[in-house]
Parts: C-alpha cells; sequence; structure tokens
C-alpha cells in the first residue's frame, strides 16, 4: 500500500516545493527590483535574471532525472547547456566587467546585441537560463535516455 501512494506523495512535495521556490524568487526580485529604483545600479537585476531562471530550471529537472548516479550526456550538454549558458550568462558578465573596468562608470558601452536582451529577458524569467539548468541537471543524470 505504502508503494503505490510513493510517487503521488513525492509529486506534490515537489508542487510545495515549486510553490517555495517561486515565493522565494518573488520576495527577491521585489527587493533587487526596489533596490534597483533606488539606487539606479542595474548590475544586480541582470544577475538574478539569468540566476532565477537557472536555479527554476534545474528544480524543474527535479522531475525528469533519477538521482542515483552521475552519468554524462556530453551531447546534451556541450550542445544544448554549454550554448544556452552562454547566452544567458553573456549579458550580465559584460556588463559587470564593462561597469568594473570602466574609468568613468556613467558614461560606458556594452557590446550586446538588442536581440540578445530580449531572449534573455522576456517575461520574468530567460528562457536561456531555464533550458540551460533544466539541461545541465539532466544531462548529467541520464546518459542517452533510459539506456545502459
Amino acid at each position: 500500500m505504502r508503494k503505490k501512494w510513493s510517487p503521488y506523495v513525492w509529486n506534490l512535495l515537489w508542487v510545495v516545493g515549486l510553490i517555495a521556490l517561486l515565493l522565494i524568487s518573488n520576495e527577491l526580485g521585489l527587493k533587487i527590483r526596489y533596490h534597483v529604483a533606488t539606487t539606479f545600479h542595474m548590475l544586480p537585476i541582470t544577475w538574478y535574471y539569468a540566476f532565477a531562471a537557472f536555479v527554476i530550471g534545474v528544480y524543474i529537472s527535479l522531475l525528469f532525472i533519477n538521482v542515483r548516479a552521475v552519468k554524462w550526456n556530453w551531447p546534451l550538454i556541450i550542445c544544448v547547456t554549454v550554448p544556452c549558458f552562454i547566452i544567458a550568462f553573456y549579458y550580465p558578465v559584460t556588463y559587470t566587467i564593462v561597469q568594473t573596468t570602466a574609468s568613468d562608470p556613467g558614461n560606458f558601452s556594452v557590446p550586446i546585441p538588442i536581440w540578445l536582451m530580449n531572449i534573455n529577458f522576456v517575461g520574468i524569467l530567460g528562457i536561456p537560463s531555464l533550458v540551460a539548468g533544466l539541461t545541465l541537471m539532466v544531462g548529467m543524470f541520464e546518459h542517452y535516455g533510459n539506456q545502459k
């Protein structure tokens, strides 16, 4: 009897965890947006958008992986995770480097294409960060699907 209900309990616990993660993420986002609105320092919001989506992607992947042993799926990691990670974190890293190395922090030009900003900050979460987090975990714990 206990084994019949076990998958339902784990899935319900996952949903409770998702709700908690979203509430924490929302609260942190509100605090960061307030900080940005008062200080006009945009760097924290760029890092927040990248990391929040990445963490949510990692959490979503917990539905699809079997965490028993690490089995690397290198084609998935190299062809999907790495490019999505580069696209997702290019803007925050470039912005950080330019802002910290510029002689006049108020007057600098960051080489960021507008399409890159649009795909990273659509809505509240960036799709490339979400995909990078999800495929990183799936690529770490499942090797070529369910093959042995």
